[in-house]
């Protein structure tokens, strides 16, 4: 295994442990997001927030998304959660995940970045 997998393992070890947190929050927060719209999408990521860390936590996880995404990935972020509750909910969300989809190579790269200043 490379060293860059090694360190690619250990960040999401990190996060799974919830030492991430600790020490990088607005990064626990994205591989929280990457990880839960690539299970369950956008709808499931502000579902699964809302019902285990309540309504408040999405907007604290907005803010610290803000922090780290591009520009146009925050925006479709943000375009996602303005439906999330409302009828156009799923077309709107299922168009933000395809957008996600198409771009998550961006987040990748971040988190890799990240990952790679990590001591072994």
């Amino acid at each position: 295994m490379s060293e860059n997998q090694k360190k690619w393992n250990k960040l999401w070890d990190l996060y799974g442990s919830g030492e991430l947190a600790e020490n990088d929050y607005n990064t626990f927060i994205l591989c929280d997001y990457e990880s839960g719209v690539n299970g369950e999408g956008h709808s499931g990521w502000f579902f699964n927030t809302e019902n285990t860390e309540g309504k408040e936590a999405i907007n604290k996880n907005l803010s610290a998304l803000e922090e780290v995404l591009p520009t146009h990935l925050y925006d479709n972020l943000v375009e996602a959660f303005r439906s999330y509750g409302t009828e156009e909910e799923e077309g709107i969300c299922e168009s933000a995940d395809d957008y996600f989809y198409e771009h998550e190579q961006e987040i990748i790269e971040y988190l890799q970045g990240v990952a790679n200043r990590l001591d072994l």
